[in-house]
């Protein structure tokens, strides 16, 4: 144990960056299959923007092209799938004001 301990304790700020993205995507895809968490909600999709990201920012230190590509393709995935799920919203809540409007009209 003291082995371990004195590992994490010479790890760089960008390495201990990237084992938290670790940790946040184990959390998560484990929330997933414990049904804890919903694999297309809008946290599921944060969480793994979040862990791509905290990834991504350990390759600075040592840059690995395979890695960085997987990291990009998660955080835009990410984005583009909250970005359709806050359209599908915004188009929802137009339906609804606009509803509202005509039947005070």
């Amino acid at each position: 144990m003291d082995h371990f301990i004195t590992y994490l304790n010479g790890l760089s700020a960008a390495q201990l960056t990237g084992v938290s993205g670790f940790f946040c995507y184990m959390l998560s895809f484990g929330a997933v299959q414990l049904g804890r968490l919903d694999g297309n909600s809008t946290a599921y999709s944060l969480c793994n923007i979040l862990a791509a990201s905290l990834v991504a920012v350990s390759l600075i230190e040592e840059f690995n092209l395979s890695s960085a590509l997987i990291q990009g393709s998660w955080i835009t995935l990410g984005l583009v799938g909250l970005s359709l799920r806050a359209a599908k919203a915004w188009a929802s809540t137009r339906r609804v004001l606009n509803t509202t409007l005509e039947q005070e009209a």
